[in-house]
């Protein structure tokens, strides 16, 4: 299973294995309440988790402790990742369950789990064996915490999962480690939602191309005004978590209807329809945010009209791509995200770079190239910066001129996914303009379509209406432009498929 990027609600620690009853009843009432849940479900656990930072990514850890734990490094190793993102600025919340377990033995390092423990380090770095130590003792104090009693199970899930839907409802999302830029456009946002009417409902859709923030925006948003509303939830990586069967789909609409009917305490009748679903929630003020929408069928699947919520309620949708379907479902506003200006640039690579907010004057000549080549995308800033981070100018000179030949990795991959998205016919024109940039960026719109219909390519008026809307192209007084990144990875994808050798 891949966890690449996404989000989740809550995180399952546990030495148990996931056939376990009690692990798999607390996995299922999780999900009963429409939570998006991690938990390792492997036969044998592995660092899989541990590698692909899902951990880091969720908002609540729940740590199931057994004798099991203490015999597992690898359970060990998570709880140490566990309360570093607890203490960072993360702020992960925790929760700790001793399931036939004391928890003074937890704390203390004694009893039978203390043996067990001490087999279970016996040759460990003695730097190691502090932190898991350190760990325990931290994870051993937090209030409240849960001793199941076995003969009432079902009172033990309720008072767990209610005490994890409370931290959810009132947490903070991680917004981003230097979110440079961010309050400027959360402010317009907010300015478009006040002059919204409170009797209705407002939707809206933040649009732009891909790593240009518009996730970390909906979530600093969402921080600053979901205390306004009844009931709220940021729903991560919409496109991650549906897959191409319908059946995924319904399958998160189900899990956002029993979030809602949890929190309102109103059950539904039995009906095919969205909008009969939804009946029960006319009246609650909402705020709900989908983030990473990509396709109209989700726009179709999930609770995105007027009639699902009550008056003053809020849906946001994260998207690069305009569909035409926003427009059916009357989206009132479609804010574009903008590229970052060239002091947000500046702060954001300096604190990639040097991790202080003013970069390093003799550096100036190679930051100014860097900032060039990142063309105002706040993912590319990052990766160059962290790329560069605690080398000397002439390492600098080598990594900076390798991107002139070698775009960054996670940079091409996430543009590159944003150019394959679009349709053939337009991916085909996207990688031309792209190769002959220095005949098309600046022209206008109306030569651009003649010259490539005089070319064969019959429907580049609506091609380059297409590119548009998936945010790979715009015009500027009906001047073409394009992201230099956008036009580097275009060309170098063009070349390779016309086997074009570089000169």
């Amino acid at each position: 299973m891949s966890y690449q990027n996404q989000e989740y609600d809550a995180y399952i620690s546990s030495g148990l294995n996931f056939l376990d009853p009690f692990f798999s009843d607390l996995y299922a009432a999780l999900r009963y309440v429409g939570l998006h849940v991690l938990a390792d479900q492997a036969v044998v656990k592995t660092n899989e988790l541990l590698l692909s930072g899902a951990i880091e990514r969720c908002r609540v850890s729940i740590i199931v402790f057994t004798i099991d734990y203490a015999k597992s490094a690898l359970c060990l190793q998570e709880l140490v990742k566990i309360m570093e993102c607890h203490r960072s600025s993360k702020d992960q919340k925790v929760v700790p369950v001793f399931y036939c377990l004391d928890p003074s033995q937890v704390c203390n390092l004694s009893g039978y789990f203390g043996q067990i423990l001490s087999d279970t380090l016996q040759g460990t770095d003695e730097n190691m064996m502090l932190s898991f130590a350190t760990a325990l003792r931290q994870v051993a104090s937090i209030s409240p915490r849960f001793l199941p009693d076995i003969g009432n199970k079902i009172k033990v899930m309720n008072d767990i999962v209610g005490h994890v839907t409370s931290l959810i409802d009132s947490a903070k999302l991680f917004i981003a480690k230097h979110p440079v830029g961010v309050d400027s456009r959360v402010q317009d946002l907010i300015q478009l939602l006040n002059n919204q009417n409170e009797d209705g409902v407002l939707i809206m859709a933040i649009w732009g191309m891909a790593g240009i923030g518009k996730t970390t925006i909906a979530k600093a948003l969402y921080n600053q005004i979901s205390h306004n509303f009844e009931v709220k939830k940021f729903v991560p990586n919409i496109k991650d978590r549906i897959m191409k069967n319908s059946a995924r789909t319904s399958s998160l609409e189900e899990e956002l209807l029993l979030f809602f009917q949890e929190r309102v305490t109103t059950k539904t009748h039995n009906a095919d329809s969205t909008r009969d679903k939804w009946w029960g929630l006319p009246h609650i003020k909402v705020l709900l945010i989908l983030d990473n929408v990509r396709s109209e069928r989700e726009l179709e699947v999930l609770p995105v009209t007027r009639e699902c919520f009550g008056p003053g309620s809020i849906i946001i949708i994260t998207t690069r791509t305009k569909h035409d379907r926003l427009h059916e479902i009357g989206v009132n506003h479609i804010y574009r995200v903008k590229e970052m200006d060239y002091n947000e640039c500046v702060e954001l690579f300096s604190w990639s770079a040097f991790n202080k907010a003013t970069p390093e004057r003799s550096y100036s000549g190679l930051i100014n190239y860097a900032i060039e080549y990142s063309d105002g995308l706040p993912l590319a800033l990052v990766c160059v910066g962290s790329a560069v981070s605690e080398k000397g100018i002439e390492e600098w000179e080598n990594v900076l001129d390798s991107f002139k030949r070698f775009p960054l990795q996670d940079v091409w991959q996430v543009l590159k996914e944003n150019i394959d998205a679009v349709g053939s016919k337009e991916k085909k024109i996207f990688l031309e303009l792209a190769y002959l940039r220095h005949l098309f960026i600046g022209m206008n719109r109306n030569d651009i379509s003649q010259i490539l219909q005089e070319a064969g390519h019959n429907v580049a008026p609506r091609a380059i209406k297409g590119l548009e809307e998936y945010s790979l192209v715009w015009f500027d007084e009906d001047k073409l432009c394009m992201n230099r990144l956008l036009q580097d990875i275009g060309r170098e994808m063009y070349m390779r498929e016309s086997s074009i050798v570089p000169q």
